[in-house]
């Protein structure tokens, strides 16, 4: 009896073990599902279930388990839809990246779908709590607002020191220095490399009208806009022009508008405080005269509102990088001579990298001479996640020990820089050997004592590479002091150049969507949808043709255009903003 009784006994135990192990529970595995809103290349594995730091996570225990992690990818161009449809079917994941939703985290916990973080994260996350702590400024950023008390729906990536931006003006140096003219002497100017056998030691003595050695003011790029027009009839390009413009004749967060007053072209918040609506401004109104006298000129890509599937970075990227364009908004992995490919248009080119401009030129006074404070610029917070009901109760203490490990020095590095060579060594991971990077990334020492991290020389040139054998696209976790690539010779003197003039002014007027996405009601975010998607439409449709000159700037099609946007209401989403982020 006792050895039946014993029997039966260890296979209930066994039962449960394995019921447990299913269901995530207390077994030894705990299975954890992740929606991503971008994944890898298939270059480098099939699927993110495959990216080196995934795999590595799965060889340590949070809480007493080990986990095993499986990713959810959208196809590209669908991630919205993709997102939507969970919601809609109730399918999703466990965490939830937040960057393609357009529904706000608090109605995500009024419909039961998410975890309100709070008491969670005092209890199991001590790093993630400690580190918004350190940072008041976020406070807008990192929690929400439920019924007037600030709780916490989502997991923030929060970084020590910010990140130099990946994408922003760039231009052909090699023109301009080549084809034009000092404009006080007149002189050529002199232009090569000191080096033949370095790639890094090309110079120049180009200077620009303002006087300055990169572009300051429109009128520093009118000037070489015109240099661009030589280039091109010297090298018999017909079909190539000085600039493009996103497809909607407009970028959301700034972009060039921000050099005709400073803003953004919808809702800003103004240096005093104060939030506005700038879609019918007299902003636009000298934007618009700028661009359409571009347009005029053949300045101004003529064929730029039928890029509607092109990103902001990468416009027209077969004529940019084929050497038939003078400026465009691009990325570090085009600076210098990276788009060289030893034929007659791109042979000996040069990029480098230009700050917003400034208007001295078109429009209203108003418009001129002010400094520009809304554009794309990373800050202090970036991607965020939610938890979700899929996660049971009990499971919430390893899943949340799993991600607080994200706000570890050591966690942290494995987001931003992927793995060192011992954990190299330890996964013998494929992905790293196929493409050379054995020694991982590597830590020395800063004169002052720090530690100085650097990628391996292989991922330098290739930021898909970089991104392939991290885990960024996890967007999470901590970005400690020194991670930042750029302040640690981890890019060439281009790209660092090119980041020292994308991050030349600072950004403090373009809203963040995670303030859409964490501090509006529900009431709120069905106000801004119905807002937006009426003003986005109707700004999308007109003004690429008055950029055009199919619509007049300056008669009744002005003031019709004007007087139809404000009907849409922009003042009712203006004062939503206004009281959480206003004076």
């Amino acid at each position: 009896m006792k050895k039946a009784l014993a029997l039966i006994l260890a296979v209930l135990l066994t039962f449960s073990l394995v019921a447990c192990n299913k269901e995530g529970g207390s077994g030894d595995t705990l299975e954890i599902t992740w929606w991503l809103g971008v994944g890898e290349d298939a270059t480098y594995y099939p699927s993110y279930d495959e990216n080196p730091v995934v795999k590595y996570l799965e060889t340590k225990e949070f809480n007493g388990q080990k986990i095993d992690l499986k990713y959810v990818t959208p196809v590209a161009g669908a991630e919205l839809d993709n997102f939507n449809t969970l919601l809609a079917t109730e399918e999703y994941t466990d965490i939830m990246d937040m960057a393609f939703s357009n529904t706000a985290v608090t109605e995500l916990l009024e419909d039961d779908v998410i975890y309100d973080l709070t008491d969670y994260v005092d209890q199991y996350m001590p790093n993630y709590k400690a580190l918004i702590s350190e940072y008041p400024e976020i406070e807008n950023l990192v929690y929400s607002n439920v019924n007037g008390e600030k709780r916490i729906l989502k997991l923030c990536m929060i970084k020590r020191e910010i990140t130099g931006n990946f994408m922003g003006f760039l231009y052909r140096r090699d023109w301009v220095a080549k084809y034009g003219t000092n404009p006080q002497t007149g002189e050529a100017f002199t232009y090569g490399y000191s080096d033949p056998n370095d790639r890094e030691s090309y110079y120049d003595d180009v200077v620009f009208p303002s006087g300055e050695t990169f572009p300051v003011y429109i009128s520093d790029w009118e000037w070489m806009f015109e240099i661009f027009d030589k280039a091109m009839a010297d090298l018999g390009i017909t079909d190539g022009y000085a600039i493009s413009e996103y497809y909607k004749g407009y970028n959301e967060d700034g972009g060039l508008f921000c050099a005709f007053g400073g803003g953004c072209p919808l809702w800003c918040l103004q240096p005093d405080g104060q939030m506005v609506f700038n879609g019918a401004s007299e902003s636009m109104k000298s934007y618009l005269e700028c661009l359409n006298t571009w347009y005029e000129k053949g300045w101004l890509d003529k064929s730029f509102s039928e890029h509607t599937s092109d990103q902001a970075y990468a416009i027209d990227t077969a004529k940019s990088h084929s050497g038939k364009v003078g400026m465009w908004i691009g990325r570090r992995a085009e600076t210098g001579n990276l788009l060289d490919n030893g034929d007659k248009l791109t042979s000996g080119i040069m990029v480098y990298g230009a700050p917003q401009p400034i208007n001295d030129l078109y429009g209203a006074e108003e418009t001129r001479n002010q400094t520009p404070y809304s554009f794309y610029q990373y800050n202090r917070v970036g991607g965020s996640q939610v938890i979700t009901k899929k996660v049971s109760e009990e499971d919430l203490p390893t899943l949340l020990t799993f991600m607080d490990y994200f706000y570890t020095t050591e966690g942290g590095l494995l987001i931003c820089l992927g793995l060192n060579e011992d954990q190299v060594k330890e996964t013998d991971d494929p992905t790293y050997k196929k493409f050379g990077l054995t020694s991982g990334y590597t830590v020395e020492q800063n004169e002052d004592g720090s530690p100085k991290y650097i990628r391996n020389p292989a991922t330098k040139e290739d930021n898909n590479l970089a991104s392939a054998v991290a885990g960024k696209r996890m967007s999470v976790g901590m970005y400690d002091i020194g991670f930042v690539p750029a302040l640690n010779d981890s890019y060439t003197v281009y790209a660092n150049n090119a980041m020292s003039m994308w991050d030349y002014y600072v950004n403090t007027g373009y809203p963040s969507n995670d303030i859409q996405k964490g501090q509006f009601s529900s009431e709120e975010s069905a106000r801004y949808s119905k807002v937006y998607a009426n003003i986005d439409t109707y700004m999308a449709s007109n003004i690429p043709q008055f950029i055009s000159g199919k619509l007049d700037l300056n008669g009744k099609a002005w003031d019709d255009y004007c007087t139809m946007l404000n009907k849409y209401g922009p003042e009712k989403v203006t004062a939503i903003y206004q009281n959480i982020l206003g004076n």
